[in-house]
């Protein structure tokens, strides 16, 4: 049975995930963290990451605590950060404030905090524990962990396939294979990523927005993945290019460079392999702040990504449809057996409306 201090504690740490998750996206490239501090069993003040530059959880809910900071309970997300970067160390300000306890969810990977966070408050004698609902928060942040890590961006793909695996009719048609709620949660999942990418052919077929518009928050950066820097003018794409970072990545060049023109990004990944030339614009793209990338289409771009193993999660809605021909949304240039193809772990199930969402992250049996 679980008690009820440890009930309430649980309960104030859901409510700092919640700020955390509504802060999702508006803080590239740092983590979304949400803080709630705690005095005399009410919440006294909260806070969440701002953006990039502005005040972390931790000093935005202290600051909303005021006096009544001192003696209480602060909650966080993340571990506080301890090194002077665009703003001062959230430790600092979290043992001037006079917090007797704090509750961490998950420690921050980030070599310059990894554990340094927690030991600075815990010799300033605060009282520390750490791991309540660390599985919510680690998957919270986990493009983050993978990015400050990795050096290389993290990476969501997303496709929406009728129940016979078709991304689109026998004429190319594809509106709508998934309904409208599906949809409203794909313009949340854009929210939540750095950027959003597809592939020229989907382009110029689909002419996309890319824009986060059935959900508040900000549009992310749109990228364009291209054999050449040849893409057509007359769309949306381009038109609007100065509403957000708008990027084409080139397959090819002498060197990894980026050249401006006409408000757009041309990303030249200086390979021509097709696998090499993803794995350059993963670096180039963790270099150039963007975290991560939710990968929305076409057919080959996403097969590629999947095939050469950069993908991290996927997220694959199924419209309650049967189309029996069309367009596969997976076609691999090389053969998988059964014996070494891909499965996916940490596997979700749910139903919206009358489509369906399997959610995973993709593994390659080894070869036998």
């Amino acid at each position: 049975m679980i008690s009820i201090d440890t009930e309430k504690n649980i309960s104030f740490m859901k409510r700092a995930l919640d700020l955390a998750r509504f802060a999702k996206g508006k803080t590239f490239p740092n983590p979304a963290v949400g803080a709630v501090v705690v005095s005399s069993g009410e919440i006294a003040g909260e806070g969440a990451t701002q953006a990039c530059g502005g005040a972390h959880a931790e000093k935005a809910a202290l600051v909303a605590a005021g006096d009544k900071a001192p003696g209480a309970t602060l909650y966080v997300t993340l571990e506080p950060c301890c090194h002077f970067g665009r703003t001062p160390p959230c430790t600092d300000f979290i043992i001037k404030s006079g917090i007797k306890r704090v509750f961490v969810s998950v420690k921050d990977p980030n070599p310059l905090v990894d554990g340094k966070g927690i030991a600075q408050l815990r010799n300033s004698g605060i009282e520390v524990s750490v791991g309540m609902l660390a599985d919510e928060a680690g998957e919270l942040n986990e493009d983050f962990f993978w990015a400050i890590t990795k050096k290389r961006a993290w990476v969501t793909l997303k496709l929406a396939l009728t129940l016979d695996g078709m991304i689109a009719d026998a004429r190319g048609d594809s509106k709508w294979i998934t309904t409208e709620p599906s949809r409203k949660l794909v313009h949340e999942l854009r929210r939540c990523h750095a950027a959003v990418a597809v592939g020229r052919k989907t382009l110029e077929l689909d002419d996309p927005q890319l824009t986060v518009r059935h959900v508040d928050g900000p549009s992310p950066a749109r990228i364009v993945f291209s054999p050449d820097e040849n893409i057509p003018s007359q769309n949306y794409f381009c038109t609007h290019a100065g509403e957000s970072r708008t990027i084409v990545v080139v397959r090819g060049g002498a060197a990894a460079d980026i050249i401006t023109r006409s408000g757009i990004e041309f990303w030249y990944t200086g390979q021509s392999d097709h696998e090499a030339s993803l794995n350059s614009f993963l670096e180039m793209a963790c270099l150039q702040n963007i975290t991560s990338v939710l990968i929305e289409g076409g057919q080959k771009l996403a097969s590629r990504f999947l095939e050469s193993g950069f993908v991290n999660r996927v997220y694959l809605f199924y419209g309650n449809k049967l189309l029996g021909s069309g367009k596969k949304g997976i076609s691999f240039i090389r053969e998988f057996p059964v014996s070494s193809s891909f499965h996916l772990e940490k596997i979700r199930f749910s139903q919206i409306g009358s489509d369906f969402l399997v959610c995973g992250v993709p593994v390659r049996e080894p070869a036998s």
